[in-house]
């Protein structure tokens, strides 16, 4: 994406002219370990990537941990929030959902799910006393538990203690891209515990590895609806968590749901205290659209406002066609910044700001 400025025999016009890809909404996750900046396909996966800003723009992802590591394969998050933080009265809730999204894995361009990229997680299978919560395309084998009461064991907020319900297993039909497939599903009281293709609400995965063999094909496939953009050294940095025992990036099993739980400190014995101190926060934030550069009336150039945390540069052509040069490289500010063209005061002057998440999404 650029944006594009004339100065012309010395009056600053302004040209609300962007050419290229339009670049999506930036968000960024914020770690102790650093920030992630993440674009989202807005155009190529409408739906979902408004599910994922309805999260943000709501609150619903505040105090939001990351409840998975799985080294080489995913970071996890959006199920699981804490309440209290900072306080002796502090507990794990789950985060409250709206309803699911339509998967949009082959709706529009099919990404792939590769290293760096953001996609939706699904309700995984649950399993109970009588038989296994799955979605399979072979002969189902459970219609006799249809409708009968059986057990499954949830998560309540007292984390990380585990409860027993009484809930209903049903036998629904679903498609999943290649046809009729056989869901069961676990509920109780309207809320499901498991669920096919379209099961995606609140939690996603960012991918350390490319996972298209896995995440492509399981499950109608799951939808890549952003990449990281921003420099991936922090980004790397949260896959360093290991399952290992040493005193600091730590994936401990705590069970169920947080079988593979993320710890920046851990000690032996571990106390429910410690726990808590040592969970991987991540607060995701969405950063304000990108500002078109303003011709400066203080200089020959313009002058670029508002905050964005990538490098980007500004180049200068006195045609349209090109060429383009490079008048400055730099990483956004809060304030603004002057660029200076020294050639500026030419009969006519074209400036553009270029920045990398215009780049081809990943196929």
């Amino acid at each position: 994406m650029h944006w594009a400025g004339r100065m012309l025999g010395g009056c600053a016009l302004l040209i609300a002219a962007v050419t290229g890809v339009q670049g999506g909404t930036l968000v960024q996750f914020r770690t102790v370990l650093g920030e992630v900046v993440v674009e989202l396909y807005d155009q190529e996966k409408p739906l979902t990537t408004a599910n994922f800003l309805k999260y943000i723009r709501t609150g619903r992802y505040t105090n939001m941990i990351a409840h998975r590591i799985v080294p080489n394969f995913v970071i996890q998050g959006g199920g699981f929030r804490v309440a209290n933080r900072g306080t002796v009265s502090n507990s794990m809730e789950s985060v409250t959902e709206f309803a699911y999204v339509s998967n949009e894995f082959d709706f529009g361009p099919r990404y792939r799910n590769l290293y760096g990229t953001l996609s939706m997680a699904k309700k995984g299978a649950s399993s109970n006393g009588l038989a296994t919560v799955r979605l399979t395309n072979a002969a189902v084998s459970f219609t006799q538990f249809a409708g009968l009461k059986t057990n499954v064991v949830t998560y309540t907020n007292a984390f990380p203690e585990v409860a027993t319900f009484e809930v209903y297993t049903e036998r629904i039909l679903a498609t999943n891209g290649t046809g009729a497939t056989q869901v069961w599903i676990v509920s109780k009281n309207g809320v499901v515990y498991s669920g096919g293709p379209h099961s995606a609400s609140s939690q996603w995965f960012l991918s350390f590895g490319d996972n298209s063999a896995n995440l492509d094909n399981q499950n109608g496939g799951f939808t890549v609806f952003g990449r990281v953009v921003s420099d991936t050294n922090v980004f790397n940095r949260l896959n360093t968590f290991q399952p290992i025992r040493r005193a600091t990036n730590v994936v401990y099993p705590a069970g169920g749901a947080f079988s593979d739980l993320p710890l920046l400190n851990y000690f032996e014995p571990l106390s429910l205290a410690q726990l808590y101190a040592g969970l991987l926060y991540v607060d995701i934030t969405e950063l304000p659209p990108l500002a078109a550069p303003t011709p400066d009336p203080r200089l020959p150039g313009v002058q670029i406002s508002g905050a964005f945390p990538m490098a980007h540069s500004v180049e200068v052509s006195s045609a349209l066609q090109g060429p383009w040069l490079t008048l400055s490289n730099f990483v956004g500010r809060a304030s603004a910044t002057p660029v200076r063209d020294p050639e500026g005061n030419g009969p006519l002057r074209l400036y553009r700001m270029k920045v990398p998440f215009s780049l081809p999404r990943p196929q």
